[in-house]
């Protein structure tokens, strides 16, 4: 009898042994099956079910903006209502594209009809109401099976943040978007055609209001002029572009030679990082010239460098002549002379002046800080509309 009830009490204990880790999962299987979103804290508490402590749309909007790309697409099928006849997958939806720039008239073949503006905390952000369940079987399929299902936005700031060597397959999503196309296109069209790395290269380093600027002005009327190009690469040189100061010589030495001041000569020779023909000739140039002290003894610590000598001390421009530019130090007249002036014109030439604009100018501010017409700087820089943007350069008379 005593050994049935022993029998029985170890099979109990067993039991109990067994039951514990079966318990535990049966709890995380609870917890995972919960939506991610129910464990993101609004005003110190948690919000999960409708009534008078219900979660509003501002509300999860705002956390959806932290959210991960792949986390708002994993919400993509999630019904559940919130507000105003809006379920967690317009929300998340509404938050990919505001805020993780998905290409929504990329999946859809085009922008949705209906569409809602909201302000939140996080930025403005577009709810698209009367989406059909297969429009979400669209938006799912292109968010998983395209490699970049981003804006062209989306794709210049993942450019940017990406570490030298690239992903080939990102440069080649991007070289595709109308802001790379209308670059290149400028470059092609003026008789500077450029490889795609070098301008990916350009392009990654201004900012995305200066390409994006420069397209919409592109689409409103097509420049294809040298000036164009110049002004465009002396924009990115405002935003200290290394690639803009080679393209610059590359394509336009004798104008950033004889017109650049002595300001723009010394921003360039600041972002000549490597070793050119061009950028070695610039230099030499510029040490027998007759510009001033400062541009002489930049342009000889940038060819002791190219030639990768010790810079000497105290620095000899007379000595820096002698080794860098032996034939150039007899006859320095040939480099630094302009042209000699008709015997009516006694004026000599101004240097061409070039104003970057900053955030909040407009042309009549920057025609009074000048002291010259508005409708001199629209005819000169080929203004339409009035239309500037933050980098933008312009000549000014």
């Amino acid at each position: 009898m005593e050994q049935h009830w022993l029998k029985k009490l170890r099979i109990l204990m067993v039991g109990l042994i067994f039951s514990v880790p079966l318990n535990i999962g049966l709890i995380a299987t609870c917890f995972l099956r919960q939506d991610p979103l129910a464990s993101v804290a609004f005003d110190g508490a948690l919000q999960k079910n409708f009534g008078e402590s219900s979660v509003s749309n501002h509300h999860l909007l705002n956390a959806m903006a932290k959210l991960s790309f792949r986390e708002l697409v994993a919400q993509l099928t999630n019904r559940e209502l919130v507000e105003d006849g809006y379920s967690k997958r317009d929300l998340a939806l509404a938050a990919l594209v505001a805020f993780r720039h998905f290409n929504l008239e990329k999946a859809l073949g085009s922008l949705p009809q209906q569409r809602r503006a909201v302000d939140i905390a996080a930025g403005p952000v577009e709810l698209y109401p009367g989406l059909q369940e297969e429009s979400f079987d669209a938006i799912i399929r292109f968010a998983y099976k395209e490699k970049w299902p981003l804006t062209a936005k989306g794709l210049f700031e993942l450019l940017q943040k990406l570490p030298s060597p690239r992903e080939e397959s990102l440069c080649q999503a991007f070289s595709m978007t109308p802001e790379f196309c209308a670059l290149q296109l400028l470059f092609q069209k003026t008789d500077a055609p450029q490889d795609l790395p070098t301008l990916l290269l350009l392009a990654r380093e201004g900012t995305w209001d200066l390409i994006s600027g420069f397209t919409k002005e592109q689409a409103q009327l097509l420049d294809l002029s040298v000036e164009k190009r110049r002004r465009l690469l002396l924009s990115y040189l405002a935003q200290r572009s290394h690639t803009a100061a080679h393209l610059l010589l590359k394509t336009d030495f004798e104008f950033a030679f004889k017109r650049l001041d002595d300001r723009g000569i010394a921003d360039t020779l600041s972002l000549l990082n490597e070793r050119t023909d061009e950028a070695y000739n610039f230099c030499a140039a510029l040490l027998v010239s007759a510009r001033s002290d400062l541009v002489r003894i930049m342009s000889a610590e940038k060819l002791y460098s190219f030639a990768g000598e010790m810079l000497p001390v105290p620095l000899d421009v007379q000595a820096a002549m002698t080794r860098f530019c032996p034939t150039l130090k007899a006859a320095p007249v040939v480099v630094v002379t302009a042209p000699t002036p008709e015997p009516a014109a006694k004026e000599v030439a101004k240097p061409a002046r070039y104003h970057t604009v900053l955030d909040g100018e407009t042309l009549w501010k920057i025609a009074r800080q000048y002291k010259v017409k508005v409708e001199d700087l629209v005819q000169m820089n080929g203004i339409e509309g009035g239309h500037l943007y933050p980098g933008m350069t312009i000549q000014v008379p």
